[in-house]
């Protein structure tokens, strides 16, 4: 099973992050958009994993999200990574509560470790992916509405955890929920 750890969007933010893809797809530019509903903030890819180790990831779910209380954000910026002379991914920050979101992940990432997973060499960068730049072809227009585009910030609240298994498919990945955990109070 392919695995990944995330903690998932308030439908008011989904709907915000939807409206901002409908403006950018507006661009000219080869993006594979993010279908709003499928956005969230990765914690940890866990990537092919046995099913063997389903039910110890649960249970590091449960202790993680029981340490951990929940997290006020907000989105703020539109950007790209690795910066908008070449852009590869385009992404939606967040401001408020990165040390506690750092954290969660950190956390998230040591357990993971525990259950023998290879730790990810990137420091977490608190973003929600909107899409993937597929080439650099007549991108102009797309870059210029990234670096101008004026977002509104909207709070938001961290509250669960969620194991999700992603299937890939040529219509894009169906994410199924196998786990879930309330973060503390």
């Amino acid at each position: 099973m392919r695995l990944f750890i995330a903690s998932p969007l308030t439908a008011e933010i989904e709907e915000t992050l939807a409206e901002i893809i409908f403006d950018l797809k507006q661009k000219r530019g080869r993006v594979k958009w993010v279908d709003a509903k499928n956005i969230h903030l990765t914690l940890k890819f866990l990537g092919e994993t046995d099913e063997i180790k389903v039910e110890p990831i649960k249970s590091a779910i449960q202790q993680i999200a029981a340490r951990h209380n929940k997290i006020d954000s907000s989105i703020n910026k539109v950007g790209v990574f690795p910066n908008l002379n070449r852009p590869r991914v385009i992404w939606v920050g967040l401001s408020e509560g990165i040390d506690a979101l750092k954290a969660l992940a950190r956390d998230t990432e040591n357990e993971m470790a525990n259950l023998g997973f290879e730790i990810e060499k990137r420091p977490f960068k608190s973003h929600l992916t909107l899409g993937r730049v597929k080439d650099d072809a007549g991108l102009y227009d797309l870059k210029e509405a990234i670096k101008s585009f004026e977002l509104k910030p909207q709070a938001m609240t961290f509250d669960k955890i969620i194991l999700f298994k992603s299937t890939l498919t040529p219509s894009g990945p169906i994410y199924d929920r196998l786990f879930e955990a309330n973060l503390a109070v």
